[in-house]
């Protein structure tokens, strides 16, 4: 069954109180320096990168780990796109899908065999009780900061698929580490655990590392990171062109910290559409 999504979603007028109309010079340069790139990832050759690829080698063992928070930092960022494939395939809202992209921390819940599968039958929403929020998480508002404004508001840049409570990805299968949106799956798992940074290839661990790997599979795979690699530069580009500086104050983080004691925490999300204003 679908849950019902119970989080509060709204949009940000460009023109809030706690915004600050232009743009600093270190943002001008970043957007200046993401357009240069995205010049530059348009004419890397896939066939060189293919190459790269069955070099390396690279089979799925099927393990699941890297859905599995236990196994390391598993979080999925989302363009809005991918976003709404997601939501078409499963009937989910958007709150249900993705939550605010935050820095990893430590789960309260990890190795918690009573949550390990919380929400495995069917797709767990954010009213479920049974994903995680960062007002779980001990200390996380140090983390961000610099990243709360005078109203308690903490500013996200950009979405992250939803993960149970023990940290494992909503999505994830009981029992057969099959993806439930497989057809769907955001374009990080579709190139796992290879990506593209700084026009160079890198990859992440995984056990399927160094096994055979076809030409053919090679350059399906090589596309698949440039497609990927140029629309999260394009998105990044888009979000750093609509964003707006937010005013800082001293009053903002413990707005923050007592929000986030009842449970709540009030963010603010930007991407390339914009910015919305949740309540998680």
């Amino acid at each position: 069954m679908y849950m019902q999504d119970t989080s509060f979603i709204m949009e940000v007028s460009s023109s809030g109180s706690t915004h600050n109309s232009g743009k600093t010079k270190y943002q001008l340069l970043l957007i200046a320096d993401l357009r240069k790139e995205i010049g530059m990832a348009l004419r890397l050759d896939p066939e060189k990168i293919a190459a790269e690829i069955e070099k390396i080698g690279f089979s799925c063992q099927h393990c699941g780990k890297c859905c599995r928070r236990a196994f390391g930092d598993n979080r999925v960022a989302v363009i809005p796109e991918e976003i709404e494939k997601i939501r078409d395939h499963t009937g989910l809202s958007k709150l249900e899908v993705a939550g605010p992209l935050v820095p990893e921390v430590s789960s309260p819940a990890e190795g918690d065999d009573e949550n390990e599968n919380a929400g495995d039958e069917g797709f767990s929403g954010t009213g479920a009780g049974e994903d995680s929020s960062l007002s779980d998480f001990p200390g996380f508002l140090e983390l961000l900061e610099e990243d709360i404004d005078s109203e308690g508001n903490i500013h996200a840049f950009g979405w992250m698929v939803r993960r149970k409570r023990n940290g494992d990805c909503i999505f994830l299968e009981k029992g057969t580490n099959r993806c439930r949106v497989y057809p769907v799956r955001p374009m990080l798992c579709r190139t796992y655990p290879f990506y593209l940074e700084g026009l160079k290839l890198y990859t992440c661990e995984c056990e399927g590392l160094g096994c055979p790997i076809s030409r053919e599979e090679s350059r399906i795979l090589a596309e698949a990171l440039l497609f990927r690699y140029v629309s999260e530069l394009e998105d990044m580009l888009a979000m750093y062109e609509k964003f707006e500086n937010f005013e800082k104050g001293d009053k903002g983080p413990e707005i923050a910290r007592k929000n986030a004691e009842k449970g709540t925490c009030t963010y603010i999300v930007h991407d390339s559409n914009g910015a919305v204003k949740i309540i998680d």
